[in-house]
């Protein structure tokens, strides 16, 4: 077991953002504004390694939990052995669910968080302040299929017909392209519809939270769409941003006036300029350096393994 805080002392650090696509991008972009004009850090290298072998071969496509882990496991000797980071965070549920399974979780030293822990955390919170409520919990394929944050909240006391499961299939997917596109809105709204029609109660309040990290991109659209299809009180929860306070500390740091910062993006698929600017355009704002990177980003076909056997 890792102490985070000997880690969060160093004057400088880096973090590698992993996910199966770019919603972690969001992390990442997060990280960096957070980072400006704070001197946590001397200097903070940031790298968000895209970890998806190729276009069309997701994780949420692979048949079995074995071949996942076996890809993602490649993805993570490569971060260590290339980038040598102080601590990968995984920005990606899917990825979190599967980390256990790999060989590198097992034997390699190095610290990693997955995004999944801060969502359970997340939801254990709001239940304290909101115990009357339901938990709601949206999520890839793989995320729902798993149970996971339903057998973590089981775990700790929370009742089973508290808890609704809704995959949303395909919705990542259109986020990346597009996060305010008609066909995410139209993805969001059936979703959402058909998650609330599993509801026990029409009474208390909705826990709702967004475990997969490209839907922060759209999180506005859930808003909208909670809004006009029930007259429920949500709460809506992003683990995103607890993963992205979780590297964040108090600056004051003597001695240290600003953090330099090297943000750098690269992946061993191939991301159409549709995604990079789009994605790109979002962050760019509060995050010029992950935005620039992204549109910059270092393709590499050698970046990991990748066979299909």
């Amino acid at each position: 077991m890792f102490n985070l805080n000997e880690i969060l002392k160093k004057d400088k650090i880096t973090i590698v953002i992993t996910d199966s696509g770019l919603g972690g991008m969001s992390v990442c972009a997060g990280i960096e504004q957070r980072l400006r004009g704070n001197n946590s850090y001397q200097e903070a290298n940031l790298i968000f390694f895209n970890a998806l072998p190729e276009r069309g071969m997701g994780y949420n496509s692979m048949p079995s939990i074995k071949m996942k882990a076996n890809v993602f496991n490649q993805a993570l000797i490569s971060m260590e052995r290339n980038f040598s980071p102080d601590i990968i965070l995984i920005a990606c549920n899917t990825l979190s669910i599967v980390y256990p399974w790999t060989q590198f979780a097992q034997v390699s030293n190095t610290p990693v968080l997955g995004i999944v822990e801060f969502g359970v955390s997340m939801i254990l919170s709001a239940l304290k302040m909101n115990p009357d409520s339901e938990v709601l919990i949206l999520g890839t394929q793989t995320t729902i299929k798993s149970e996971t944050h339903k057998k973590r909240l089981l775990e700790n006391g929370i009742k089973e017909n508290k808890i609704i499961n809704q995959a949303c299939p395909d919705l990542e997917t259109e986020i990346q392209l597009s996060p305010e596109s008609i066909a995410v809105k139209s993805l969001v709204n059936r979703y959402l519809k058909e998650a609330i029609s599993k509801s026990n109660s029409a009474n208390h309040p909705i826990i709702a939270i967004l475990c997969c990290t490209h839907y922060d991109f759209s999180k506005e659209i859930f808003y909208s769409s909670f809004r006009k299809l029930t007259e429920r009180e949500v709460i809506l929860l992003n683990p995103n941003e607890l993963m992205i306070d979780s590297v964040i500390i108090e600056p004051n740091r003597p001695g240290s006036y600003f953090t330099k910062m090297n943000v750098q993006v690269v992946s061993r698929s191939v991301i159409e300029n549709e995604e990079k600017q789009s994605i790109g355009k979002i962050v760019k704002a509060n995050a010029p350096l992950s935005s620039a990177a992204l549109m910059n980003c270092e393709f590499n076909p050698n970046l990991f393994e990748f066979h299909i056997s």
